[in-house]
Formats: C-alpha cells, sequence, structure tokens
C-alpha cells in the first residue's frame, strides 16, 4: 500500500519516525527478539491449535514493529501525534512492515501522543472531510505488559477520555484538547494528567464506519510547558527497549489469549467487556473450523455508529494485509444487515457465496472480536449476540435467515476490489 508524503497520515514527522522504527525493529537486538519470542510462541500449548505454527514468524515480528513504533512515539518533550499498529505500507523508498498489537481494528487509525505529567500540552486538531464515525483520545498511564511478569487484566485500564463527538468544532471543523495536571473544571476538551507518571500516553482511536468517505482528522500537537527538555534518546539504547519490551508485551497477550480464549471452548464468545471510560463495547472469542463447517454469527447492531468484526491468527496477529486484500474484517457499512436490522455473519475457511463471509486466509484456528462503538445513551451490547453457531456448509442455507444477502463471484470481485481503493484512499488524503 503506497502513501502520500504530505498526507493527512504521511507528514512529515510521520515518515521520520517511522524511518527510525524501521532502523530498530532491523537491528540485532530486537531482530533476537523475534527470534525468542517465536520460540515462546511454538512453546506455548496454543501453538497446538489448528496452523497456529503457520503464522508465528509473522505475529513475533507484527510484535516487534510495534514495540520498534512505541520506543519511537515515547518522546514527550517532542510530541507527535504517532500513527502506528497497522498494515504494511510505503512512504516513497520507505517500506513500513506491520505493527499489530491484540485483535487490531482495521477501521481504527491509531496514533499515540507521548505525555509527560509535569508538562502542559495542547492538541489542535481539524476534521478532514465528513471525518471519523467516532475520534477517541484515551490517557493511559501505563502499558499492558511493560512490566515482565504482569498479571493479566480483562481490560486496559483508562484515566480519562474525550470523545470528539462532544467537542465543539469551530467554523473550519477545528478543535483543541488541552493536558496538563489541573482540573478539567467542566471543560470538556481537557485531560488531567498525573504529575507522578512521566511516560504516560493518549491513546487515539478514529474509527471509520466507511471507508469510502469516512477519514482521520488532522492533528498537530505542541509542548506548552514542562521541565527542561531533555536530549533525544540514542537509537541504540531505543533499540534496547524495543526488544525488552517485545519479550515483556508479547508474553503478556499470550496469557491473555489464553486466559481469555483457549481455557475456554471455542466458536463461541469467551470474553466480553464495555469499555472503562464508556465509548463502547467489545466481545471476542476463538474459532475452529474444519473445511466443511462454517461459524455463523448473528448479533444486533444496537444503534451503535460504528459495528466492527474483525479475525485474526491464533496469536491475535497476522491479519494486515488480509484485512485489505481479502475479507479478514467487516463492518457494519460494508455488511449487509438483514431487514429488521441485524446482521449474520458467516466465517468460513471457502467461499459460502454469503456476503457477510469473513475470510480466515485458510487458518482453521484463530481469534475474533466484536466492537460495538457510539451506542446509543443508556443502551449497552453485553447480550447483542442473538445466536452463535457451528454448522455443516451443506446446511449453511438453511442456517441463515431467508432475506440474507448472497454474492455471486463477479460481486466478490468487486466488493474486494472496492475494499482494497477505500482503503489506499486513508494513505493518500
Amino acid at each position: 500500500m503506497i502513501g502520500r508524503i504530505g498526507s493527512v497520515l504521511g507528514s512529515a514527522d510521520q515518515v521520520e519516525k517511522d524511518r527510525r522504527a524501521v532502523r530498530i525493529f532491523e537491528s540485532d537486538e530486537v531482530q533476537r527478539a523475534v527470534r525468542e519470542l517465536e520460540a515462546l510462541y511454538a512453546a506455548d500449548p496454543a501453538a497446538g491449535h489448528a496452523d497456529a505454527l503457520s503464522t508465528v514468524a509473522d505475529a513475533a515480528a507484527a510484535t516487534a514493529m510495534s514495540n520498534a513504533c512505541g520506543v519511537c512515539s515515547r518522546d514527550p518533550d517532542r510530541p507527535v501525534a504517532y500513527w502506528s499498529v497497522t498494515t504494511p505500507h510505503q512512504w516513497g523508498d520507505l517500506l513500513v512492515p506491520l505493527s499489530g498489537a491484540m485483535i487490531d481494528n482495521p477501521d481504527n487509525i491509531y496514533r499515540t501522543v507521548p505525555v509527560d505529567g509535569l508538562a502542559s500540552y495542547k492538541i489542535i486538531g481539524k476534521m478532514i472531510g465528513k471525518g471519523p464515525t467516532q475520534e477517541t483520545f484515551v490517557l493511559h498511564e501505563e502499558r499492558s505488559g511493560a512490566k515482565k511478569g504482569e498479571q493479566v487484566r480483562s481490560n486496559e485500564r483508562e484515566t480519562g477520555a474525550i470523545s470528539l463527538h462532544e467537542l465543539e468544532l469551530d467554523a473550519d471543523g477545528g478543535f483543541t484538547i488541552t493536558i496538563d495536571q489541573s482540573p478539567a473544571g467542566g471543560r470538556i476538551n481537557h485531560l488531567q494528567s498525573n504529575p507522578d507518571v512521566r511516560d504516560g500516553y493518549i491513546l487515539i482511536r478514529s474509527t471509520l464506519a466507511d471507508w469510502s468517505i469516512n477519514d482521520a482528522s488532522k492533528l498537530e500537537v505542541a509542548r506548552l510547558s514542562g521541565p527542561p527538555i531533555r536530549p533525544v534518546a540514542d537509537e541504540q539504547a531505543l533499540a534496547r527497549q524495543a526488544a525488552e519490551l517485545t519479550l515483556s508485551i508479547g508474553p503478556y497477550w499470550l496469557a491473555w489469549c489464553r486466559k481469555h480464549f483457549y481455557d475456554r471452548p471455542g466458536n463461541a464468545i469467551t470474553h466480553s467487556f464495555a469499555r472503562v471510560s464508556g465509548w463502547g463495547h467489545i466481545s471476542c472469542g476463538h474459532y475452529e473450523l474444519a473445511a466443511d463447517e462454517a461459524l455463523v454469527v448473528h448479533l444486533e447492531p444496537r444503534g451503535a455508529a460504528y459495528l466492527g468484526f474483525q479475525l485474526s491468527d491464533a496469536w491475535g496477529q497476522g491479519q494486515g494485509t488480509p484485512y485489505i486484500e481479502r475479507l479478514g474484517s467487516l463492518n457494519g457499512s460494508q455488511a449487509r444487515p438483514h431487514g429488521d436490522g441485524s446482521y449474520s455473519y458467516v466465517i468460513a475457511l471457502s467461499d459460502p457465496g454469503v456476503h457477510n463471509w469473513l475470510d480466515p486466509i485458510g487458518l482453521r484456528a484463530g481469534t475474533f472480536a466484536i466492537r460495538w462503538q457510539l451506542l446509543p445513551p443508556g443502551v449497552g451490547a453485553a447480550d447483542a449476540i442473538r445466536n452463535i453457531s457451528l454448522v455443516k456448509l451443506s446446511a449453511l442455507r438453511t442456517s441463515l435467515p431467508d432475506d440474507t444477502a448472497w454474492c455471486t463471484p463477479v460481486e466478490r470481485a468487486v466488493q474486494l476490489r472496492e475494499r482494497k481503493s477505500d482503503y489506499v484512499r486513508r494513505l493518500n488524503l
């Protein structure tokens, strides 16, 4: 995927940090960590699931690349809204590998802003075109798994959150968010930082429910005041940090998968939770399929502005390119609803001819996540799944509602062609 340098996502700061992240990823320290993480995955019981070993190398590399990006973004004295955790892409001659965390959402553009709790900052944003369906700015004081042996949590801790739809925009679609240690005092555009936390961060999710019309906002960050500016970190030191984080965060998410997926039955929802700040809900699990089987998931959107269903491999990774060139995910605009507004999704190893087919790219076992975001006030999604069942492909048609949308090979080709074109658009705005 080739992006345009100078676009909303391809700013000069972004390209510079991506170049640094790639150099760190390719360093001997990080590559040794990749091989060590591969061995850890291969020795885990999860490796016994069908086809799990086939994606070990890609999963370990994606984890390492995300940590290379992570250490590059951790400079609160020179803050940038840095985009990572995304598919492979290219800026001119720079090839940026897949970076990932855990069943990442291709409908999201993930950006992070580093925060020193003793400093003050301003995020200056501007809506581009129709803007995102939802854009959240969530303050975190710690990174899950950054400490070796850290106990697995059910959900990420959030110490403050702002949603773009709650802000007042100026006539040009502009907005400002402030961050410092002072209380919000009624300000809806302010996040209060903790002066005891010198290495916090804001995770920004720009959720695009329709790839053809929704765009992430343009973001600039300014440090307004704070302690004396520290020197730029040495790349060798950053490589050591990235390697250490790879061998800490990788095992953390492996333990997370074990606890929330593999210690529980397959082909079922095994973990479900609401986001701490109330901006969304997620349900997830793992599937196990034979060639003649399909997993059918029938659910209600509950009026959510955004609904998304994503597949990944046994490690919660490995779906970078298939998200774009294959049907590794479907959101509410890409899937076809039934007449009553509900959706049926079909996970199957071969194309069953259903429009809402989720393609596991031949992996007989893997993980999945379903997301509801920007739900109406007072509405939850904990019980939004009507049914999930494993059926034989021969019985699929009778297992689905009568008004299910089906898909010819020609229509499938159009669906895939439009999908790729719509995704590439975000790299060139």
